[in-house]
């Protein structure tokens, strides 16, 4: 993943106030329940020495954006010196509301979320009609993209003189009526397929979602051919034929969508192995530093538990250098202490690193350890 969008939460010389919040509005007093959860991060952020403007700002920005529209989610926001760095709605809620004042954001909780999160299109289809949404990989109320396509069926063919009286009413006009059904019908995919194409183009989709008559997803399988679009085509329940049907189709695209992130994090994981066999890539945090600092990180890959998440240590002047020492920094009286992942994904930023999930199996600890540090390993841009 492209660590890009975060640049702009590490523009400010000051401290960052960084928030990770439920902000799920799924229950009639769901706008109470954020009050009090907000409330309460604030008390501990004033505690910690935050400034009022930045409070405020932050405060102004919980009860904003898309995220009002719709069910269980959070917010990610970072401030400083009482200007908003950037707000971020998350895909999932938090494992706990969260707040901290460091030297720069705390990004692990929306980087591990983007990572979750693909760009992807969705058709509902049957041999007449379809739907197409397209979804960026940034939640929001609505999709990006909503089409609908109307096709032709035999009665439509008639009407306009396309089937001649005498193909029906026989043994063969019945085999011609099939033959004709079935152009129709291809007729009518090669139309979804280019709307297809638009809603893919339009959010640039990883993955193509569809449900619906077995028939009519062949046809459109048939028009959008590795020659038309790369990208995985999945065929999930649901589909045409009412509401109930339209809503299986989109709980089976999430379902689908999580198994898609799944392969992805198992394939970069399998990635780094094969590299780290060929001294393409280091493995434990403290062989991952020395690369991070040194800028040779191609993509950093970093377990999401945070429990009893070890401190290291950075530099104010170099944003790439990070170290367990400060000894070890261009100026050690210009250190400072911050969270593993925070100082690690800053390093990653800064030299244009990308960034994935370690895979939930990698992230565990063996059952007689009682301690779960944030893991690192990364695939290195050329051999150690």
């Amino acid at each position: 993943m492209d660590l890009g969008f975060l640049r702009p939460l590490y523009e400010s010389d000051g401290p960052v106030a960084s928030v990770h919040l439920d902000t799920s509005r799924d229950t009639t007093d769901a706008e109470k329940k954020i009050e009090l959860r907000w409330r309460h991060l604030r008390e501990h952020l004033a505690e910690l020495g935050t400034d009022k403007a930045t409070l405020d700002v932050l405060e102004e920005a919980i009860g904003q954006g898309d995220s009002r529209a719709y069910g269980d989610h959070g917010q990610a926001l970072y401030a400083s010196e009482g200007r908003l760095l950037g707000a971020h709605t998350l895909a999932e809620t938090p494992r706990q509301d969260r707040a901290s004042l460091l030297p720069i954001p705390d990004v692990l909780p929306l980087a591990v979320d983007r990572d979750r999160s693909v760009p992807y299109v969705l058709v509902a289809l049957d041999r007449i009609h379809a739907k197409v949404f397209a979804y960026t990989a940034q939640p929001a109320a609505k999709p990006t993209v909503e089409m609908e396509n109307e096709g032709y069926d035999l009665q439509d063919m008639e009407s306009q003189g396309r089937v001649h009286p005498g193909q029906r009413g026989d043994a063969g006009g019945r085999r011609a009526d099939t033959n004709v059904s079935q152009e129709l019908w291809k007729e009518n995919t090669a139309q979804v397929a280019e709307m297809v194409r638009q809603a893919v183009r339009k959010v640039d989709a990883a993955a193509i979602i569809v449900g619906g008559d077995d028939e009519a997803i062949a046809y459109l399988r048939d028009n959008l051919g590795p020659r038309q679009l790369t990208i995985p085509i999945r065929v999930v329940a649901g589909g045409r034929g009412g509401a109930d049907a339209e809503e299986r189709l989109h709980e089976a695209a999430e379902e689908c969508l999580r198994e898609l992130i799944r392969e992805e994090h198992a394939q970069a994981f399998s990635d780094y192995q094969r590299k780290l066999a060929h001294d393409q890539a280091v493995r434990g945090t403290e062989s991952v530093l020395p690369m991070l600092s040194e800028a040779r990180v191609e993509t950093l890959l970093l377990g999401s538990d945070r429990i009893n998440e070890p401190e290291l240590w950075g530099s104010y002047h170099s944003p790439v250098l990070v170290d367990t020492s400060p000894r070890n920094l261009d100026d050690p009286n210009a250190g400072f202490k911050a969270p593993a992942s925070a100082l690690m994904l800053r390093a990653a930023v800064m030299s244009d690193a990308g960034f994935t999930e370690l895979p939930q199996t990698e992230q565990s600890a063996p059952p007689e350890e009682d301690v779960h540090p944030v893991e690192a390993c990364a695939t290195l841009r050329f051999p150690k």
